[in-house]
């Protein structure tokens, strides 16, 4: 396993963002920014990027936070891309980001919506305690212009205090 920690993502990691959300299939799965876009979110105070990063430094992945400023306390985790797949980051990465955003953003709720063939997500957010709300039917459109569901799940602090430390935070 893979040793990850998190900073926040400055302008500087704009291009390793950017180059992570056009993977090849990945325009089907996560959603894409322009540089503009993520400029403009890095100066926004109400949303964080959170850059998941591995001893030596390197980046291996985002978390990319909206709604901090909620007056529920529902924080909206807009997108999660991991540079290379299956090899425990994600897991690591979600772990410390749910943590930050229980412990430091101020959330209650965490939600986040995701693509119903996007199965490896769904088992990842399932694995880290996070429950099936419902379905936002043809919420999203694809690239191609077809229309598809988004399926929304959540995660609330007190459930997220009583994991076992050893499965819920990293």
């Amino acid at each position: 396993m893979i040793a990850v920690s998190l900073r926040p993502a400055t302008v500087d990691d704009i291009a390793f963002m950017m180059a992570e959300e056009r993977q090849p299939g990945y325009e089907h799965l996560v959603g894409r920014f322009s540089e503009e876009e993520h400029r403009a979110n890095l100066n926004d105070p109400t949303t964080a990027y959170k850059l998941a990063v591995g001893d030596d430094g390197q980046a291996l992945g985002f978390v990319f936070f909206r709604d901090l400023n909620s007056p529920y306390q529902s924080v909206y985790i807009k997108r999660v891309v991991v540079a290379e797949p299956q090899r425990g980051v994600g897991t690591a990465m979600m772990r410390l980001a749910i943590s930050w955003a229980f412990s430091q953003g101020g959330a209650h709720r965490l939600w986040l919506t995701h693509l119903p063939d996007n199965l490896r997500a769904r088992a990842l957010y399932e694995k880290l305690g996070f429950q099936q709300e419902g379905v936002w039917r043809q919420a999203y459109v694809r690239p191609d212009g077809s229309r598809c569901d988004l399926l929304q799940m959540s995660l609330l602090k007190p459930e997220w205090e009583r994991m076992d430390i050893s499965t819920s935070r990293v």
